[in-house]
């Protein structure tokens, strides 16, 4: 169990080396808004001769560090509480070395390269076991799996030789079907004075999709392509469809003959389009889409607005969409709902935005934000998050998080440069006293050599094997 609590040391060092990343973050996001990187300008300042590195934690008058020491090959892990070691880590080029009271344990990586080759065999040793213990009856003769082979090769190669003839037909289909829409039937096209418009002749339209279904549905390598597929996987076979087009064939033509659709384009950038189905009689109503756009391609400026609905209601859904080099706005309208995001932009870049979300005249949700801000609010609370330079010269990271019941909670951290430290405070609204995370130059302090020491206790590969079999003894107690 030695090598147990030996390794839980390391991976305690190392959980603690993460902190020191973690600073070095913070130190990036203080250049981002003005700063030089101090953690790179920190250690460059820190004199290896004379001082180490320790990245500290510090909670009332208790202090818990790493301190950090490269030295040649050799990298120096150290923890220690209120000044005092309680753990050391070595790496070198033979291994690693963990260190507190009492011996020094190796673990050398040549073993842990052994352990794995070992394991390796053995689950060799184990799958040739498995294959022994085989009757010699049921294995079966070279030349039974010569002809297994000749067999998965003719499967093969009839399915692939399937699949071909599969595409080859449904190319087919879909190219006879796309060549009943020529534009030039199903097209009305008409320039006069710098425009163009467009309409749907609906009569050749539906003529056509009449006799592209019609000859889909008389097609019969696609119905015996359909039904096998309908036989392997489920589904509807060729003739369900057929019936199906029957059914519906002479109501879904009548509605097409009723689509009336047009689209007018300007030399100005001016585009309008109307789309609209339906008969209007007194038991139905006529749906529409109507668009309204102008794009500026030179200025990079657009405004689109998109309706949809009933003739002569107010419509169901309203989509509006307007772009410049320093705005960006979009909307959705459904009644009384509505989703908004409006966003600024400086040089085409993100500058700030707003968003709104409203559902049946509730505002669910309003959020402002920007660079160094986040504000955000609905009907359960709030929060608001920012970052600023403080006129001390802290970088000033600040939530506050606000319930509906008005009950308010902070978290507020600063980072700063303190003489030989750059420090992380941590204040919250819970906490009368401040954490503070720090990665410190402080006075060389003595850090012992474990490779040199002359009571060394190496981890062995059976020490490892045997602790691995005493945890998965734990696991799985019916291994034996």
């Amino acid at each position: 169990m030695k090598v147990v609590y030996a390794m839980k040391k390391l991976i305690s060092c190392l959980l603690v080396v993460m902190m020191l990343f973690t600073a070095a973050g913070f130190a990036e996001e203080m250049g981002r808004i003005g700063k030089t990187n101090l953690l790179r300008q920190f250690l460059k300042e820190t004199d290896p001769q004379t001082q180490d590195i320790a990245v500290q934690i510090q909670s009332g008058d208790d202090v818990a560090d790493l301190v950090i020491r490269m030295d040649g090959d050799n990298l120096h892990l150290v923890t220690r509480n209120n000044a005092v070691e309680d753990g050391h880590v070595q790496f070198n080029p033979t291994g690693i070395y963990l260190g507190s009271e009492g011996p020094v344990t190796l673990l050398r990586y040549a073993t842990v390269t052994t352990v794995m080759q070992d394991l390796a065999k053995e689950v060799d040793a184990m799958l040739e076991q498995v294959v022994n213990s085989v009757p010699k009856e049921k294995i079966p003769t070279q030349a039974e799996l010569k002809k297994a082979i000749n067999e998965l090769a003719i499967l093969a190669s009839a399915v692939e030789a399937q699949e071909q003839a599969d595409a080859a037909t449904l190319s087919s289909a879909a190219l006879s079907f796309v060549n009943k829409f020529k534009p030039e039937y199903i097209l009305d096209v008409k320039e006069e004075q710098g425009s163009v418009e467009i309409s749907l002749r609906s009569d050749a339209y539906a003529a056509a999709l009449a006799e592209a279904m019609d000859e889909m549905m008389s097609n019969p390598a696609l119905a015996e392509l359909v039904n096998r597929r309908a036989a392997l996987k489920g589904g509807k076979n060729f003739a369900d469809l057929q019936r199906e087009w029957a059914q519906c064939r002479e109501e879904t033509l009548k509605a097409v003959r009723s689509i009336e659709s047009t689209e007018s384009i300007d030399e100005n950038g001016h585009l309008v389009t109307h789309f609209h189905i339906g008969e209007g009689l007194p038991d139905t109503k006529v749906l529409k889409c109507c668009s309204d756009a102008y794009i500026n391609v030179e200025n990079g400026e657009a405004e689109i607005t998109v309706d949809f609905g009933f003739e002569d209601e107010d419509p169901l859904m309203v989509y509006e969409l307007a772009v410049n080099p320093s705005s960006y706005r979009e909307k959705l309208t459904a009644g009384d709902s509505l989703a908004e995001l409006q966003i600024e932009l400086d040089n085409y870049e993100f500058n700030s935005g707003n968003l709104l979300i409203v559902e049946e005249g509730k505002e669910e949700l309003r959020a402002a934000f920007g660079l160094n801000y986040l504000y955000m609010r609905g009907p359960k609370g709030g929060i608001s998050t920012s970052v600023r330079e403080t006129w001390s010269g802290k970088i000033r990271y600040e939530l506050v998080a606000e319930t509906a019941e008005g009950e308010e909670a902070s978290i507020i951290l600063d980072f700063y440069q303190d003489e030989n430290s750059l420090v992380c405070e941590l204040n919250t609204s819970e906490s009368d006293e401040p954490a503070l995370f720090k990665i410190s130059r402080i006075e060389k302090v003595t850090i012992d050599d474990l490779s040199a020491s002359e009571n060394i206790n190496e981890i062995t590969a059976d020490q490892i094997k045997s602790e691995l079999e005493f945890l998965l003894k734990l696991a799985i107690p019916a291994v034996r």
